[in-house]
């Protein structure tokens, strides 16, 4: 086989080769994109306890804690694990539900509402730390009983 026909061979092979790894990453890319969940269920705060009050709600778990109070305004604190080398992007955020009891048979009463975003890489621990003020909230505080945690990556998610 003269060495033209070879070379034309190999460098067939190798764009083909390019090609399939191309498209791979492209496909690949949305598994690359998840979202992980955790609930807990909410409670009087101590300081409302011991008013007789129901202003703030709290929540938590190992994973996360957090509150929300009467007029809206929320706070969520965790720690995301990425186990990669290479970066991903990660954002944590909450959303609110009524369930029976707590967090049993869920009816979300809000969308997901993220509060943090931050690029963790070489296999980084980082505590999120964020909240806002929701008006549309204030409405829904008395039937809230549960609060999921939301944790969305893009990137490198390991």
């Amino acid at each position: 086989m003269p060495i033209s026909t070879r070379l034309q061979r190999v460098a067939l092979t190798g764009c083909l080769l390019l090609a399939a790894l191309l498209a791979g990453q492209q496909s690949g890319h949305a598994a690359d994109e998840y979202t992980r969940r955790a609930s807990a269920p909410t409670q009087p705060s101590l300081g409302d306890l011991a008013t007789g009050k129901r202003d703030r709600l709290e929540f938590g778990s190992p994973e996360f804690k957090g509150w929300v109070r009467k007029d809206g305004e929320w706070y969520i604190e965790g720690e995301v694990n990425h186990l990669g080398l290479l970066c991903a992007d990660y954002e944590m955020g909450v959303r609110f539900g009524a369930g029976s009891p707590g967090c049993g048979n869920v009816e979300w009463l809000s969308e997901v509402r993220y509060a943090t975003r931050r690029k963790q890489c070489n296999g980084a621990t980082v505590k999120h730390t964020g909240g806002a003020t929701e008006p549309e909230l204030a409405g829904l505080f008395g039937k809230i009983t549960c609060a999921e945690r939301v944790i969305r990556c893009s990137g490198n998610c390991k």
